[in-house]
């Protein structure tokens, strides 16, 4: 019996069948709707519970195997174990290391500029733009490189990961089930969205004025 087979075996013979099924079910619809709808931040959410239904029956298969899938499934638990810790620790771990080589407060006045809380800038002349967890980062140095649209373009940028990022590891999960979601499709998607509120002649002097900078 190859493996393939033995796994069909293990879960039809299983006493979790239909908690299976039922999780596999919602997974495809998951997967359905991500390709279907046409909101970014809609797609992002069918994205997170399809991550998060493979999530949940990673166990379920596993209690399910009476076969030689069961190792494969061990080993992959100690990976996700390992590699969840990590996802966990990093961001705060980052933050502390901004605090103590840059230094950071926040600003009202970009916050307001974009509509959105916790807008910090950044203490640094190099120009730096970025999202960590619910928090967008600015540095000095990208205020004085950028007019005001072009600045709100970025913060508009900026703010989609923020949307994105409440729905929680959305960005990482890949990491532990394996679906593909390239960094490069978020982009653009944060993108379109930065269009949609700045424009895209704003967004696009932007960035060429940052690629021109670090040229």
């Amino acid at each position: 019996m190859n493996t393939v087979e033995c796994t069909v075996y293990c879960i039809a013979n299983s006493p979790l069948f239909l908690p299976s099924v039922f999780v596999i079910s919602g997974f495809l619809l998951s997967v359905a709707g991500y390709f279907l709808v046409k909101n970014s931040i809609e797609r992002l959410r069918f994205y997170w519970f399809a991550n998060i239904l493979a999530l949940i029956n990673a166990p379920i298969l596993y209690f399910s195997m009476n076969c030689s899938m069961g190792s494969f499934l061990k080993i992959y638990f100690g990976y996700a174990t390992i590699a969840f810790l990590i996802l966990v620790l990093a961001p705060p771990a980052y933050r502390y290391h901004l605090k103590r080589t840059y230094g950071f407060q926040r600003d009202e006045d970009l916050e307001k500029l974009i509509g959105i809380e916790r807008v910090y800038l950044l203490n640094t002349s190099l120009p730096k733009a970025f999202t960590l967890g619910r928090d967008i980062f600015v540095s000095m140095g990208m205020i004085d490189l950028l007019e005001e649209d072009e600045l709100k373009a970025v913060l508009a940028h900026e703010k989609f990961h923020v949307m994105e990022n409440r729905t929680p590891f959305l960005s990482r999960l890949k990491y532990l089930t394996f679906l593909p979601l390239s960094q490069d499709r978020i982009e653009i998607m944060a993108d379109e969205y930065a269009e949609g509120i700045a424009g895209k002649d704003a967004l696009n002097r932007a960035k060429r004025k940052i690629e021109k900078f670090y040229a």
